[in-house]
């Protein structure tokens, strides 16, 4: 490496301060020992760590988002016990990824684990294309939580107009408003990485004050309460494939889409006191966490529908929900509290897609490089990729315009390619370091590592295959899941890509010990 890239190489996470009066202490010395020096003042806390996580996950509205699918395909048992039937596995991925981040606490999660994981010859084409699956997925994250979230500021002011002639129900005013959060998202993010820490520690207060509010109020004001029986054990196949196992893993898709992002803390690890043990940690909680929220949340909706015909033929189930149990302006109240805790998950998302992007650009891994690289303003910000990922989220989702679906295909994909870019560090474990224990950190799964990791791998190539499964039956042009060839031109791109230049330029994360 030469020495222009180590003054340059900075990361778009945590302040970076002169260091004085250097001490090499644990974790300094523990990230000198797998090649990068120590650049940034640690800071960031358990609650920090476990907070930008759960932010990012935003059980409170993504667990509504995709409701009617979930209910067309095999009604409330996929939308209940889909958490119980996922938690098993998503805790293999989290453990798994626990100990290898108690392993390898640096900067770049999954992109820098694989490379650090794999031999000498495969690691840079191992960290090439987990980096573009991940960046696919959290872009696909950035569009989903941002169309939700102009659905949900379409919702609001519907239930609030009270003639309905004047209800807004043209698609082009909810893309506006998707493209006017992505902006807004951008405008937030330019203003420092601080900012976005005192965004999710106002956001970790506020869901958790929000999700009580929203069950205690849906619990006291619905006037009627469906049985225990129809909750936990009522099931109906909408999709046409008259196969109730097959109905039941279709309607796994909501949960899959809550229970992924708690690996972002990994972004920020050299930034993290003691990391080794604070990062892990704050994953599990995150996963654990998600998980009972989910459960709960799940339970409290079910009981409160009214009326389902009416909440399958709503073109947004979670404003009929509300309505049907409260009334028009508690209705809004609710999803204005879903609507804020939204918006941090676009922005966190749109600051985990920066970082990624701008790290592998300051490996050489993005067409113009050096363009990719500068960053902007006192806070150091790459701008031209904020302003990138922006573009192409844009583009992207003006095919919903043609395909109603579409927008749930876009869901599937950042499901799928965040699982298997989760997934990829664990293959290159069992492949090329199986029989190589791991550095040692405080949080070690032992004898059990190598079996959780095939556990993970497995459930991520099986529920990978689910999610690519057009939702309903006959299969249409507009009701085709466009995922799985959304898929196959990020591997084709990632690939040729890297046959055509990558394989000469890139030579895996750049280390910045001297």
């Amino acid at each position: 490496m030469n020495d222009t890239h180590e003054k340059e190489a900075v990361q778009y996470t945590v302040e970076e301060l002169p260091i004085t009066d250097i001490i090499i202490d644990d974790d300094a010395k523990k990230l000198q020992d797998l090649g990068y020096k120590q650049e940034f003042k640690r800071e960031v806390s358990l609650f920090v760590q476990s907070g930008f996580s759960f932010a990012t996950m935003a059980v409170l509205p993504n667990s509504l988002v995709g409701l009617s699918q979930t209910m067309r395909a095999d009604g409330p048992m996929s939308q209940f016990w889909g958490y119980i039937v996922l938690a098993p596995f998503v805790m293999c991925i989290a453990l798994g990824m626990a100990e290898t981040f108690s392993s390898y606490p640096v900067n770049g999660g999954v992109y820098s684990w694989c490379y650090l994981l794999s031999s000498k010859e495969w690691g840079p084409f191992m960290a090439w294309n987990c980096g573009y699956v991940f960046l696919a997925g959290v872009l696909a994250t950035v569009m989903t939580a941002a169309y939700t979230m102009a659905e949900y500021v379409v919702a609001i002011a519907n239930v609030l107009i009270t003639d309905p002639e004047r209800q807004i129900t043209s698609h082009s005013i909810t893309i506006a408003i998707y493209i006017g959060i992505l902006l807004l998202s951008v405008l937030y993010c330019y203003q420092g990485i601080r900012f976005s820490g005192y965004l999710n520690v106002f956001t970790v207060i506020w869901v958790l004050v929000g999700t009580i509010v929203v069950i205690v109020v849906l619990l006291v004001m619905s006037p009627s309460y469906a049985s225990a029986e129809w909750v936990f054990t009522s099931w109906q196949d909408l999709t046409g494939y008259n196969s109730p196992g097959l109905a039941f893993l279709l309607g796994l898709l909501q949960c899959g889409w809550v229970l992924i992002g708690y690996e972002n803390g990994a972004q920020i690890a050299e930034g993290t006191k003691n990391a080794d043990k604070t990062g892990p940690t704050g994953i599990l909680i995150g996963v654990v966490g998600a998980i009972i929220q989910g459960l709960i949340l799940s339970a409290v909706v079910l009981f409160c529908i009214q009326d389902m015909d009416a909440l399958l033929e709503s073109s947004f189930p979670v404003a009929t929900l509300f309505v049907q149990a409260t009334n028009g302006p508690v209705a809004a109240f609710l999803m204005v509290i879903l609507a804020v805790s939204q918006f941090v998950a676009v922005t966190n998302n749109v600051v985990a897609a920066s970082q990624m992007l701008w790290a592998m650009a300051r490996d050489h891994a993005v067409p113009h490089h050096k363009f990719w690289y500068k960053l902007h303003g006192k806070n150091e910000i790459p701008l031209r990729i904020l302003l990138l990922e922006a573009t192409i989220c844009v583009i992207a989702i003006m095919p919903s315009f043609g395909s109603p679906d579409y927008w749930s295909a876009i869901m599937s994909l950042a499901v799928i390619c965040i699982n298997f870019a989760y997934g990829l560090p664990f293959v290159c474990r069992l492949i090329w370091k199986r029989n190589d224990p791991l550095p040692r950190g405080p949080f070690s799964l032992g004898k059990y590592s190598i079996a959780v990791n095939c556990v993970a791998v497995a459930w991520v190539m099986f529920f990978g295959v689910v999610l690519c499964i057009p939702s309903t039956h006959p299969v249409t042009v507009q009701s085709m899941n466009w995922a799985s060839i959304m898929i196959v031109g990020t591997f084709t791109f990632s690939l040729v890509f890297w046959f055509a230049t990558g394989r000469r330029n890139y030579k895996g994360p750049m280390q910045t010990a001297d």
